[in-house]
């Protein structure tokens, strides 16, 4: 039986466009302009997914509060559509789609939360609990991210980690890489015990290589355009960008990082890989404080030991964690393993 979706949208041209869409793809397609209706419909055809016009949620009625205090309707996923002056990551909602209604994006959307039936996860898991733990249970779904490091301080490992733990949770990802080729990426992930093979076959996990050093001023550009492309994937990943920006002004770089932004109010998780000295002071305290969350690791030499440092510097919504350090070692079969810092020290 195919999925059911309910729509909800005062506008009778938003519903039209919504049913020949989502029909065209063979959903079955139940929609009301009114708000009262559509919660007794909720309530009666026990829908996949429910999307709401934004004007539902902010005045009063709140239809999506009504449906989370309904136990018939507390799980089912809700997608609000709206634009972006209206979005607000603290209502108890699964997603937003932003106005204009792109189809192409809707599908992507309706694809990841009505198969499930249910909510799908706010936040995304490294797939270590340790770890996740020190950042307040993960990174948030819609974030922007940014992972800074020295060289040798495990910022692709890190990275790799993130991959595991989104597609294990269901999500898709999409990762743009400077650091390996596929068969590279998928060799080093095997040997920490982080199989991601099967994901890649089935579409899962899509990695492409960047050689963007070369467009001079054009990089940050061109992988924006491959970002936008790639974006019905619900995490994208740029591991690094060091080298697309090398040549860029502070101006191209701020620009880069505002247009990944805008991508997360779609409900885009966008997480960027950086060398701690790609940016400026000028270019780095603007990037910092626009991003969701910035993760910092460091690489120190004690005697003969070289240890790794992960600092918390921020995660949205989880202020209790900012400044959280987290020492660990990488073991072949094994992966990330989080040590004590005291026994780090030691």
């Amino acid at each position: 039986m195919s999925e059911l979706i309910l729509a909800i949208d005062p506008n009778q041209d938003a519903l039209a466009l919504l049913q020949e869409t989502l029909e065209e793809k063979e959903y079955e397609f139940l929609g009301t302009q009114d708000g009262s209706e559509g919660l007794r419909m909720a309530i009666l055809e026990k829908p996949n997914l429910i999307l709401l016009d934004a004007s539902l949620v902010t005045g009063e009625p709140d239809i999506s509060q009504h449906l989370r205090e309904n136990p018939n309707t507390a799980e089912t996923p809700i997608v609000v559509i709206a634009g972006e002056e209206e979005v607000d990551p603290n209502r108890d909602i699964d997603d937003y789609l932003v106005k204009p209604v792109d189809p192409a994006q809707l599908l992507a959307k309706v694809e990841a939360f009505a198969r499930n039936g249910q909510r799908v996860k706010k936040i995304i898991s490294s797939g270590n609990s340790e770890l996740d733990g020190k950042m307040g249970g993960g990174l948030p779904v819609g974030s922007l991210t940014l992972i800074e490091g020295e060289s040798g301080a495990g910022k692709s490992i890190l990275t790799q980690q993130i991959i595991f733990g989104s597609l294990q949770d269901g999500f898709k990802v999409t990762l743009f890489t400077s650091e390996n080729t596929v068969k590279s990426l998928i060799s080093q992930m095997q040997s920490l015990d982080l199989d991601v093979l099967d994901f890649l076959l089935l579409g899962k996990l899509r990695v492409y290589p960047m050689e963007l050093s070369g467009l001079s001023q054009q990089a940050p550009n061109v992988l924006l355009q491959a970002i936008k492309r790639g974006r019905s994937q619900r995490v994208i990943i740029v591991d690094s960008l060091t080298s697309v920006i090398a040549q860029s002004s502070t101006k191209e770089v701020l620009s880069f990082f505002e247009s990944c932004k805008r991508l997360c109010v779609g409900g885009t998780t966008v997480i960027i890989v950086l060398h701690s000295q790609a940016m400026s002071g000028e270019v780095a305290r603007p990037v910092r404080s626009l991003c969701d969350a910035h993760l910092q690791l460091r690489a120190e030499q004690d005697g003969q030991r070289l240890i790794k440092t992960l600092e918390v510097s921020k995660v949205r919504g989880a202020s209790n964690v900012t400044g959280a350090i987290v020492s660990f070692d990488v073991e072949p079969g094994w992966g990330m393993r989080v040590i004590p810092v005291s026994k780090a020290r030691g």
